[in-house]
Formats: C-alpha cells, sequence, structure tokens
C-alpha cells in the first residue's frame, strides 16, 4: 500500500478461507474461552511486543508533522492487540482492537501512537460471519486483505519486517466477502472498497488449490472498477490509500511447499495501473510493476528457527517525465527497480517469543530513495523484537 516513500504501510490478517500467506514461525495465542450469556461461547487472546531498531540512511519525511521523523534508532512497541472472537454457530464474529506498527523493507519507521490515527483506528479489523454451513460462510465489516504472501501483524510472519511485495499490497477493506471450501479447494470473494477508499468499486478474489497436505497452490486478483479520486487533502487518505494502486488491476500466483522442517513460499506480482483523463494529467499513459519473492523458514528444533526472504521488484516509467503517467508506483520515483535480501533468527517457547533480524535494499533507476536527500541507493537494518502471546 505504497503511497511514497514517506508513508508507511499498515495491514491486519485475518482468518480467510482460501487465505495463501506463507507459514509463520511464531506459536499463535493460547485462546481463552468463556462463557458470554446469550451469545455463546467467546475466546479472547493477544500480543505485546516491542523491537529495537537500527538502520542507515534514514529518510527526511514529509507529511503531518504529528506523525513523527525517521531515524537511525528507535525503540517501540510492535503490537499492543487484544482480540475477541465467537467462532461456533450461525452467527460469528471478529474484533481487534489496540495500537500497531508495522516495520516495512525501504520505509521509514515511525512512532507507533501515530499510527492508527493515520490508518484504520484503534479497532482496525472487526467482522460478522454468517456460517450457515461448515464449507461457506459470509462476511461484512472491516476486513483483512486476501492479497500477497505475508500477513502484516509481525508476530503472525517469518520475518519481523513486512516485504516490498507487500508493501504495494492493500490491507484493510470495507465490504463483505464469501468464502467456500470443499476437499482440497477454497475460495473467497469480495466486494470492497479497496485501500480503505470509502468508494466501493473493487472486487477481489483468492482461489487455492491443495496438492497434498504439504503443497498449496494459489492465485488472487483485484479489479477496480471505474476511476476514484483520492482526497489527499484528508491525512487519513494520504497514508492510508495510495491512489495509483487503489485504481490498478493486481494479480498474485502463489505456491506453498512443506518439506520436512523447511517451508518455502514463492509468489509473483503484477501491477497493472491503466490510464485515466478522470484521474488527470499524472495518469496519461498506463505502467506495470513485476515482482517476485521466496520465502523460507527452517525449524531446527521446536523452539529455534531461521526465516530468510529475496526479493525483486520493477516497474515502468520513464524518470525524465515525471508527470507523464501513473509511473510511481513503487514510491521510489518513476522506472524504479528494487531488490531486498532479509535473514531471521527466532526463538520461541510457547507463548514468548524473540528474534533478531538483518535485512538490505537497493534501489536502482530511482529519483528518490534513501538519505536526507534522497541519493543513497541503498539500506541495511538491523532488528530485535522480544514479546508475548497469550
Amino acid at each position: 500500500m505504497r503511497k511514497t516513500l514517506f508513508a508507511i504501510p499498515v495491514a491486519l490478517c485475518g482468518l480467510g478461507l482460501a487465505a495463501p500467506h506463507a507459514h509463520a514461525t511464531l506459536n499463535p495465542p493460547k485462546a481463552i474461552n468463556f462463557s458470554a450469556g446469550p451469545l455463546g461461547t467467546l475466546s479472547a487472546e493477544g500480543v505485546l511486543s516491542a523491537a529495537g531498531t537500527w538502520q542507515s540512511n534514514p529518510v527526511t519525511l514529509t507529511g503531518p508533522a504529528a506523525y513523527g521523523t525517521d531515524r537511525h534508532t528507535r525503540l517501540d512497541i510492535t503490537n499492543a492487540e487484544m482480540i475477541l472472537q465467537k467462532t461456533t454457530g450461525l452467527v460469528q464474529f471478529f474484533v481487534m482492537a489496540g495500537s500497531y506498527n508495522f516495520p516495512t523493507l525501504g520505509e521509514p519507521i515511525l512512532p507507533t501512537p501515530s499510527v492508527p490515527n493515520y490508518y484504520y483506528g484503534a479497532v482496525p479489523e472487526a467482522y460478522i460471519t454468517l456460517a450457515p454451513t461448515s464449507h461457506f460462510s459470509v462476511e461484512v465489516g472491516k476486513l483483512p486483505t486476501l492479497m500477497g504472501g505475508e500477513y502484516t501483524w509481525s508476530w503472525m510472519n517469518q520475518n519481523i519486517e513486512r516485504g516490498l511485495l507487500w508493501n504495494s499490497e492493500n490491507a484493510v477493506s470495507r465490504g463483505a466477502q464469501i468464502n467456500y471450501s470443499t476437499g482440497p479447494v477454497s475460495a473467497s470473494l469480495s466486494f470492497n472498497d479497496g485501500y480503505y477508499s470509502n468508494h466501493y468499486n473493487v472486487l477481489t478474489g483468492l482461489f487455492s488449490y491443495a496438492l497434498n497436505k504439504n503443497n498449496t497452490a494459489s492465485v488472487f486478483f483485484y479489479h477496480h472498477f471505474g476511476s476514484t479520486v483520492i482526497n489527499d487533502g484528508v491525512a487519513k487518505y494520504a497514508y492510508a490509500t495510495p491512489e495509483n494502486l487503489d485504481n490498478s488491476d493486481i494479480y498474485n500466483l502463489l505456491y506453498t511447499s512443506k518439506i520436512g522442517a523447511l517451508t518455502v513460499s514463492p509468489y509473483l506480482q503484477y501491477i497493472y495501473a491503466p490510464s485515466s483523463v478522470k484521474l488527470g494529467a499524472g495518469y496519461a499513459h498506463s505502467d506495470h510493476v513485476f515482482g517476485a519473492a521466496v520465502l523460507a523458514n527452517y525449524h531446527f528444533t521446536p523452539m529455534w528457527s531461521t526465516a530468510g526472504r529475496a526479493e525483486y521488484e520493477t516497474s515502468t516509467g520513464n524518470p525524465a517525465d515525471l508527470n507523464g503517467g501513473n509511473n510511481n508506483l513503487l514510491g521510489y520515483g518513476p522506472g524504479a527497480k528494487a531488490w531486498s535480501l532479509t535473514i531471521t533468527p527466532t526463538f520461541q517457547d510457547k507463548g514468548f517469543f524473540a528474534r533478531v533480524e538483518l535485512s538490505y535494499v537497493r534501489v536502482t533507476s530511482s529519483t528518490a530513495a534513501f538519505g536526507a536527500t534522497g541519493t543513497a541507493p541503498n539500506q541495511v537494518r538491523g532488528m530485535i523484537e522480544t514479546g508475548l502471546t497469550f
């Protein structure tokens, strides 16, 4: 959900039937079940974590002054959320509340207290589910995305930071979704407001097929009907709703394979941003993004594991023609290219976890990358995160 280099994307994970996301490293929270009278049996769970960061070449930020500044070092909360849900019966629900911050490769890391104000609020995800059978359900509300190969909460991913490809994907949408599964096949279709635009003109779909218990293939699409002008003067939309990506068509091909203690999840991303007279001179011609990523995770023991990620993305556009088309899809300027490497050793013991991460991002053919002047082509980042799931 990249707007420019100066915006942090935030996205929230969910429990869609067709979710293709890569195998998570960390143990999930252990739910506390309790009786709630006429509501039936509910479950509550939560996570609390913090991270310290060092990085090279912090950028000079634009935007609301209250949003904070990027810097070489930072210590902050990454997750402080509670989840309340009902998972049985015809009428079910899911509510996630709290504070959040999601470090992302190639993007500034900003203070946690500011993030909910400019994205999805203190209740970033909440929806009601009607489940007449175990194979079919309908969801309505603030829904998690179906897109991509990574979740967005750090405690649900094998790496602390989200990747470059994730940064171009949407996060939370308001709308309705139907889910169906039978045997090895699962599918989800959603009609929603895309990148949280409050304009209901996007159709998304995810279809997955389990070849066997260790191998699953998935395909995803995001289609925007018409053209939606985003009011960038409203701070929430300036950060949460990138106009060029919201008006795009996006496709993913994903595959996950588990071989003993090793899980490998490659996926491809294609973005088509069409020209638009309605959106103005900046959309004079169409542009494209192609991205590829491989995520891998190896468990040495039940407590020790190491995750790795490699990515590459490239975009069309002419750096000399800044307003000639919808050509700043990666946020580093028209025609930019980027690649990254990430490694994350992890220790966990029941609900406790601690992990360290080293990442490297390199940007080429860019007009705005890293450093105070935007001319540094690379960024190295080291992180330590620890916390509890409960």
